[in-house]
């Protein structure tokens, strides 16, 4: 996974950002970097009911994307993903996260493009577009910003005049281009003459797939501009398939850990077609705003009720808030909960400076480990908390996020996610969480 006024009641949502200057944790884990976060946090108001869920056959199979996308990540943005530099390169794409991708189809052609929470603007890049370098803007060949396929204008499309697409994300990519509308088709729904971005001037981390991104969070986030540099609010694909009635105003992620089919599935108005438990926690969705961040990114966030480890509720992270950001590989606590966590490994995990995380016996017994939301306890499944990186190397699935709890971000990534089905009920302003079937993996992360 920024809420403003905007043309409808469902435009007046959330935002939820990250960002600020970069400094060293307090310990003595003197490679790894976080920022520090000036965040205010509310409840956005709800504009619909809290939906009646269902399975639906409105899904799309997510596939995992690494490389240059991961960086969007939670992680990456508050500076928890920068490993030692003796890491090894398996270390370093597991620390850095991965993104999730699917595809989509714009006019008639098709794309993968990222599937990303936290920005709203649909947008693929266009054929004959510039990439230039994201730090010095120094132009480059196309092959250097690693898209996939690029979009060729059909006559289908219709150029929507003076406003222009200009979005930053906080690792210093950016995009600016064109907007327009065009048919749209996402999970076998259609939407005519759906507002989207086509980007012709790139500074992009590209994977070498995925040719744009379709956001799910809300309009105000959009990044369509007048020519005098007013934002233009429009509807965001999603947001225009659920005031259109054409589906319920929530979807759901289900992250998978077999990699031998996808690794998960994206269902908007409905549940994933896999067998869960369908007995759902709530808990409210949160707007965090954080000064200094580019506008344009935010995150779903969520208060826990409490950690819990052999039984027993963790201290130390009392008010702490949580993003829930499927990008992000591992669980990031505050540093007292996430040293309890992995000293009660068997043998302990411990911290190498070296590799720049907790390294584990890859045959080590986790510890009973179970997280309460909306008075629900989930388990984590020990398959998910050693985690093989290669060469008969393994780490912690649980990370240090920093210390300061009360005025910080931390982060439930794909440690916890593996283990339930996510509903982001936008209309409730609601999350809600199930558990996952307890299945066995072959999947090494």
């Amino acid at each position: 996974m920024r809420f403003v006024s905007g043309p409808s009641v469902a435009t007046a949502m959330l935002l939820l950002s990250l960002g600020a200057d970069a400094t060293p944790i307090k310990s003595n884990k003197s490679l790894r970097t976080r920022r520090s976060l000036n965040s205010t946090t509310w409840k956005p108001a709800a504009f619909a009911e809290s939906s009646t869920l269902s399975k639906s056959t409105n899904y799309v199979a997510l596939k995992k994307v690494a490389g240059g996308s991961a960086r969007h990540s939670a992680a990456h943005l508050k500076g928890l993903t920068t490993p030692a530099t003796n890491a090894s390169t398996e270390l370093i794409s597991l620390l850095e996260g991965e993104e999730f991708a699917t595809e989509i189809t714009i006019g008639t052609q098709t794309f993968e493009v990222i599937l990303d929470t936290g920005s709203s603007d649909t947008w693929v890049i266009e054929s004959g577009f510039e990439c230039v370098d994201v730090g010095t803007k120094k132009k480059e060949s196309e092959s250097y910003c690693d898209f996939g396929t690029p979009y060729t204008v059909e006559k289908t499309f219709t150029t929507i005049k003076n406003e222009d697409f200009n979005i930053g994300y906080g690792d210093g990519e950016f995009l600016e281009g064109i907007m327009g509308t065009e048919t749209v088709t996402l999970a076998g729904i259609t939407v005519e003459k759906q507002t989207i971005a086509l980007a012709n001037y790139a500074g992009w981390y590209g994977d070498g797939t995925t040719s744009g991104l379709t956001g799910f969070a809300y309009p105000a986030l959009t990044s369509a501009y007048s020519s005098n540099g007013t934002q233009k609010v429009y509807n965001p694909l999603f947001t225009t398939m659920y005031e259109d009635g054409l589906v319920d105003s929530y979807f759901s992620l289900a992250i998978l850990r077999d990699v031998s089919g996808a690794s998960g599935y994206l269902t908007l108005g409905g549940l994933p077609p896999i067998d869960f438990d369908e007995t759902f926690a709530t808990t409210p969705i949160l707007v965090t705003s954080i000064s200094g961040y580019p506008k344009g990114y935010d995150f779903y966030t969520i208060e826990v009720d409490s950690i819990n480890l052999d039984g027993k509720v963790l201290s130390g992270g009392s008010g702490a808030k949580y993003i829930v950001d499927s990008g992000t590989t591992l669980n990031y606590y505050p540093t007292s909960m996430a040293n309890a966590v992995n000293a009660a490994f068997s043998p302990p995990a411990t911290y190498n400076d070296t590799q720049g995380a907790y390294l584990v016996d890859c045959n080590a017994t986790a510890p009973a480990h179970t997280i309460t939301i909306g008075g629900t306890e989930f388990t984590i499944n020990p398959l998910d908390m050693i985690l093989y990186v290669g060469d008969n190397l393994c780490i912690s699935g649980i990370d240090d996020g920093g210390d300061n709890a009360s005025e910080d971000l931390y982060i439930l990534g794909d440690t916890f996610q593996k283990n339930v089905v996510s509903v982001f009920d936008v209309g409730a302003a609601e999350m809600k969480f199930a558990p996952n079937v307890n299945y066995t993996s072959n999947d090494t992360y």
